[in-house]
């Protein structure tokens, strides 16, 4: 990883905003690098006074939104051609894809604001939420207003850390792992609750 941190400091340093902004979009289409890193080591440049911090932040929202419309973008009009070929007909049935769309009109507004402090799965959701037909404004809205905490968030550890750039990107990446760990033992919990409840209900 430190390697990796190495490089994408240097390219940053010389691309500074739009670099920034390049990174993050590909990141948003499934590159395996969480933006997270990228937006510490933009912190990183502001303390350098490479960049400033205010625009910087504001590069990071654009860059993580626009990545992420164009995943929802993908999802919402090729999604459906893998969703209905025939080789995947067992796995997205008519009963499970009427389930997804109903747990989406009920949960798809907190999901998708929780997904952009979730790195291992947020892409995956996107997609989803595009081929799942969610109501494109309700998408912009949620992932706006999550990328208005998250970004501004780890922008600001880079900037905090200076000089220790590593640090901030480790701090960055345990906090990633713990709310997604959370994140995960909290559908669980809920998961195991409904099918208890479910089953509760059947039995009388």
């Amino acid at each position: 990883m430190v390697g990796s941190v190495s490089i994408l400091t240097q390219y940053l340093e010389s691309f500074t905003y739009i670099g920034l902004f390049v990174v993050l979009f590909l990141c948003g289409l499934g590159v395996p690098l969480p933006e997270e890193i990228a937006l510490a080591i933009g912190g990183y440049l502001a303390y350098q006074e490479l960049t400033h911090y205010p625009q910087t932040v504001f590069i990071g929202i654009v860059g993580v939104l626009v990545g992420d419309l164009t995943l929802y973008s993908i999802g919402r009009y090729w999604g459906a051609g893998i969703i209905n070929h025939h080789r995947f007909s067992w796995i997205f049935t008519t009963k499970r894809m009427a389930r997804a769309q109903r747990y989406l009109r009920k949960y798809g507004k907190r999901t998708i604001f929780f997904a952009r402090f979730l790195s291992g799965i947020r892409a995956g959701i996107h997609i989803t939420a595009g081929t799942l037909k969610m109501n494109a404004v309700d998408f912009f809205m949620m992932d706006f207003l999550a990328a208005l905490v998250n970004v501004p968030i780890v922008v600001y550890i880079g900037y905090y850390f200076g000089e220790h750039v590593d640090k901030a990107v480790s701090s960055v990446n345990k906090s990633s792992h713990i709310i997604l760990a959370v994140a995960i033992i909290t559908i669980a919990i809920l998961t195991l609750l409904y099918l208890l409840k479910k089953k509760r209900t059947a039995s009388n």
